[in-house]
């Protein structure tokens, strides 16, 4: 479903509903602006889980220091007769050191952010073609969450 094309594959422990604390892990492959790329590890936890209406997990990427917190939101409402997604992301770089981290940081907007908006917008359409070939949002949600 994610629309990055990073992603390459993917884990989930425990291999069972999704919940709160549930690990997911994610090999992927980070595209930079300029065709840059660079190879990651990362352990995502649910963060929160309020099926079917909002999701949110924390990752936490294997970098060579620790970035404070990476989050992102799915937040789910029924509009007219179908659903208004609303996908955010928030990045807490904390107080970096590690020379590749602090620039990543400084130059963000340039090297790192369209890469993540354009990823965004097609994951939000692949939610979309994944709902509606599955008899609508919620009743796709359900299935994911176990309910």
């Amino acid at each position: 479903m994610a629309g990055s094309n990073e992603l390459k594959k993917i884990t989930q422990q425990p291999a069972s509903p999704v919940g709160l604390g549930t690990h997911i892990m994610a090999e992927e492959t980070v595209m930079m602006a300029y065709g840059i790329d660079m190879d990651l590890t990362g352990d995502s936890i649910v963060a929160t889980l309020g099926a079917p209406n909002s999701f949110s997990f924390v990752v936490n990427p294997a970098l060579p220091e620790q970035v404070r917190r990476i989050q992102l939101w799915f937040n789910m409402s029924p509009e007219g007769y179908g659903t208004k997604v609303n996908h955010e992301v928030e990045v807490d770089w904390g107080e970096l050191t590690h020379e590749m981290l602090v620039g990543l940081r400084d130059n963000y907007e340039q090297v790192r952010a369209g890469v993540v908006r354009t990823g965004m917008d097609q994951t939000l359409i692949n939610l979309k073609g994944r709902a509606e070939s599955s008899g609508g949002m919620f009743g796709w949600l359900k299935k994911l969450f176990g309910g």
